[in-house]
């Protein structure tokens, strides 16, 4: 069964990312309480400056057991933890730091490897690992879309798309924005989502939107498409701009 797709329109950013909250703690809670634990992979860039705020704080934050949900991400910037473009510390300066979720739930990407393989390799038998913990499935990815349509770190034709179907990580090096080197969870990885939120502003991403909701294109041209979660669901949530 292929995915079903949602496409909400809102008029504002802030009506927007107050929805993506909603949305988020109502899956979350609902896999909670269907299943007694969540599985979530999130993103960085400008999730963590408007959406992980508002889930760090009342009423978002209260709606959801934190001590059950484990913590992924769906990409990272090759970069310390220390580092100001790191999404990890980003997303713990503005929601981990903030929610009762204990250090063992949470996994970053080991970006502190000298080789970035390694790295992905070890994050690769971490997602397995806990994927097979949690049925084979997240219960919820949150992903964003930048002007030139990459998700993640899933660049448009960029060879890091060319990956082993088994693959659930891969290292894309020489990105097209910096830092050159980053780490993304893979299409199948991304597509063992049950519920896979897109949370897209501005309209220097209309174009991409369009593009990815089209009813055709090449995948390698915009790497959205390429996240087709089986029997799931994908939340298209734009502001109006953006639409």
């Amino acid at each position: 069964m292929t995915a079903e797709r949602i496409i909400q329109i809102y008029g504002s950013a802030d009506e927007l990312y107050g929805a993506a909250a909603a949305l988020t703690a109502a899956t979350l809670q609902q896999a909670i309480g269907q299943r007694r634990r969540a599985l979530v992979a999130l993103s960085g860039g400008s999730l963590t400056a408007r959406l992980y705020p508002l889930l760090a704080n009342p009423p978002w934050r209260d709606q959801i057991d934190w001590s059950a949900v484990s913590i992924l991400f769906a990409d990272e910037r090759y970069v310390p933890f220390d580092h100001p473009d790191n999404t990890y510390r980003a997303t713990r300066q503005t929601l981990l730091d903030h929610v009762p979720a204990r250090a063992e739930q949470v996994f970053p990407v080991p970006s502190y490897y000298r080789d970035p393989e390694q790295a992905a390799a070890i994050y690769h038998r971490q997602t397995a690992a806990l994927l097979a913990t949690h049925d084979g499935r997240f219960d919820l990815v949150i992903l964003g879309m930048g002007p030139d349509g990459h998700t993640a770190s899933l660049f448009p034709r960029h060879p890091a798309l060319a990956t082993p179907a088994d693959a659930l990580a891969v290292v894309a090096r020489d990105a097209p924005k910096p830092p050159p080197v980053r780490i993304s969870l893979t299409p199948t990885a991304l597509n063992a989502a049950r519920t896979v939120l897109f949370v897209v502003s501005g309209a220097d991403k209309a174009q991409a939107v369009a593009a990815a909701l089209s009813a055709s294109g090449d995948p390698l041209d915009q790497p959205t498409r390429l996240i087709q979660p089986v029997d799931g669901q994908i939340h298209w949530l734009l502001d109006a701009a953006a639409a």
